[in-house]
């Protein structure tokens, strides 16, 4: 990465570009669709009838009360090249002090924002293919999602989304299952108090800052403890950053609120040269957005929330 804006990087790869993939029976996949191991699989599950599930056994009784039955598990992923990150870390030779540059800056290449695209295409991509399964399945949303990635290695990666796909007692169909990273037990509960999960939010924001002189010198200050200020800016600039792409994403589901279920912070050092040394930070936000379907205080329910113990109940046990 070249620190000053000058010169550039390796060609990023191309995110619309359509990859053909061998299947076991010889056939190709333009990356469109379900792949065929997918379809394969749902072909299984229709004609044994068993539907898998990853569940546990409370939040599967939790979810049956409020109606809904595992009708199998599903699966998104993509394996993704990211071999440019962009360039640009707000150091000007000749000025005293840097600034936090983020991939939300102005500028499309600036900071890390070719990273954060590709890592937003990854988990999009995978979570379109689990809600792919899903709708194929005849699923009416998918609880319990895992989102994992592992580096196969130094610029490849891999982003995976696991749920069980979830079908209601009966009623229309939505249009698109929801989605939601939340157990059964706490999606019942969110029932119950008249929301309804929507989609899985997530934000990211990387961003680099030069050591200027002041960070170096606040750094070198073994005598006393001492905030570090352009530490503090980086964090807190990327941080905002990933925050107001989650909420946007959020919204974009048609969210009213957004329970936040993890927020990640991984900060780093490179020195591309002599004498340059720069600082790195990538904030991450999950969740999920719900929306109201019941405006008063209390959510309808079947349950009882006062048992009469009467003499006729008694009589009839």
């Amino acid at each position: 990465m070249c620190c000053n804006g000058e010169g550039g990087g390796l060609i990023p790869l191309d995110m619309g570009q359509a990859v053909l993939v061998p299947s076991s029976d010889g056939s190709t996949w333009d990356g469109v669709g379900l792949p065929p191991a997918a379809r394969e699989r749902i072909t299984r599950s229709a004609e044994s009838h068993v539907a898998g599930s990853l569940l546990s056994v409370p939040d599967a009784a939790a979810l049956a009360g409020v109606g809904f039955w595992p009708v199998g598990e599903v699966m998104g992923c993509i394996v993704e090249q990211i071999s440019w990150t962009g360039w640009g870390c707000g150091y000007t030779y000749g000025w005293s002090d840097s600034r936090t540059v983020t991939a939300g800056s102005s500028g499309r290449w600036a900071g890390l924002g070719p990273y954060v695209e590709a890592l937003s295409h990854g988990w999009e991509t995978a979570l379109r293919r689990l809600v792919a399964e899903a709708t194929a399945l005849g699923a009416d949303g998918v609880v319990g999602i895992t989102l994992q990635q592992s580096h196969l290695d130094a610029r490849t990666s891999e982003f995976v989304a696991l749920g069980t796909a979830v079908r209601g007692d009966g009623g229309a169909r939505a249009a698109r299952p929801f989605t939601t990273d939340l157990s059964g037990a706490d999606v019942s509960k969110l029932l119950h108090a008249g929301w309804v999960p929507t989609g899985v939010a997530i934000g990211i924001s990387a961003g680099v800052r030069h050591d200027d002189y002041r960070t170096q010198n606040q750094r070198w200050r073994w005598s006393s403890n001492a905030e570090i200020d352009g530490y503090t800016d980086l964090v807190t600039s990327i941080r905002h950053d990933a925050r107001r792409q989650f909420e946007r994403r959020a919204r974009a589901h048609g969210g009213e609120s957004v329970l936040v279920s993890s927020m990640g912070l991984r900060v780093w050092e490179n020195e591309p040269s002599d004498n340059h040394t720069d600082h790195y930070a990538e904030a991450t936000f999950i969740g999920t957005a719900a929306t109201r379907f019941h405006r008063t205080a209390t959510a309808p329910t079947s349950s009882l929330t006062i048992l009469p113990l009467t003499r006729a109940q008694e009589n009839r046990r």
